[in-house]
């Protein structure tokens, strides 16, 4: 019998997003750098559903800025390469400010210099997520003075083009010991998959019970939503992910004979390989290990 999908099934994370800001530590304003005869090597290592991942050199030591955006009819950035990069350092410096000011008022006063704010060093790989299936994005980078926060030398850019299902097969894999969870994305082979972004929650089945849900599904599915929609970036991970629930390190705190859902999505296109596992903790002795068929949701397949 064919049945429609459960709205946990129909779950897309294909939300746009914003103009792409990573705080990058490792860009000290002292380091060596220069602005002359800079080429930056990119690298488009995956290209899936939902995200993309590239790495990025410069020949010399450099300052610059690496970002995606979808591709947009009828104009060429790299005819108009001096217009489009002042518009794209304008258009970062104002987020910078936005978040400087907000600092500033809040009473901070030893705040990152636009450089470790925006920019990169040295060599570096990046995930872009939270794109759109079948759709065309440029990958650009720019060298940037740092010091006068101009653009220099020339526009690098590469156009792809997202597929219309995730390309890595990954499953995930939990245990739970004592009050430690762990998870594990895996591959076709049973091996760690650490390229592939996901997004996961464990929650209290009373808490979900007290929101009036109908399901563990519509929670998870309104939260991830909300995660997606707002860009929640720092919610990403990626490989073997732990967490020790002891109401200190994390949110949440493991309560002998209380019952918990673990939910973990794939941050790529249609979600097609997400799980919601349910145990009940019984203390610090607990251990379980759950596979794709210990998993609550109902994928809408054929019976």
């Amino acid at each position: 019998m064919n049945k429609a999908p459960s709205i946990w099934t129909r779950l897309v994370i294909f939300v746009l997003c914003p103009l792409s800001i990573v705080l990058c530590p490792s860009c000290d304003p002292e380091a060596p750098w220069t602005t002359k005869n800079v080429d930056i090597k990119m690298n488009v290592k995956t290209v899936s559903a939902g995200f993309v991942e590239c790495t990025f050199s410069t020949t010399k030591e450099a300052y610059y800025l690496i970002n995606i955006e979808p591709v947009r009819e009828g104009y060429d950035p790299m005819a108009h390469q001096k217009q489009f990069m002042n518009l794209v350092l304008d258009s970062v410096n104002l987020e910078y400010l936005i978040w400087r000011n907000f600092l500033l008022k809040s009473g901070e006063t030893n705040i990152a210099p636009f450089a470790s704010f925006a920019l990169n060093y040295g060599s570096v790989n990046r995930f872009f997520t939270n794109l759109e299936p079948e759709t065309s994005y440029w990958i650009y980078a720019f060298v940037v003075d740092p010091d006068k926060l101009q653009p220099a030398g020339k526009l690098f850019l590469t156009t792809i083009k997202t597929t219309a299902e995730s390309v890595v097969d990954v499953h995930f894999e939990y245990r739970v010991k004592g009050y430690w969870d762990y998870i594990y994305p895996v591959d076709s082979l049973g091996k760690v998959y650490s390229q592939f972004p996901y997004l996961e929650l464990t929650v209290d089945s009373q808490y979900i019970a007290d929101e009036t849900l109908t399901s563990p599904e519509e929670y998870f599915t309104y939260y991830f939503l909300d995660v997606m929609e707002k860009n929640e970036t720092d919610k990403i991970r990626y490989g073997v992910h732990a967490v020790l629930n002891d109401g200190i390190s994390s949110e949440e705190l493991f309560v002998e004979g209380k019952t918990y859902y673990t939910a973990i999505v794939g941050f790529d296109g249609f979600i097609g390989n997400n799980v919601i596992y349910k145990f009940t903790w019984t203390g610090e002795d607990f251990e379980a290990y759950f596979k794709d068929e210990d998993s609550i949701v109902d994928y809408g397949e054929d019976d």
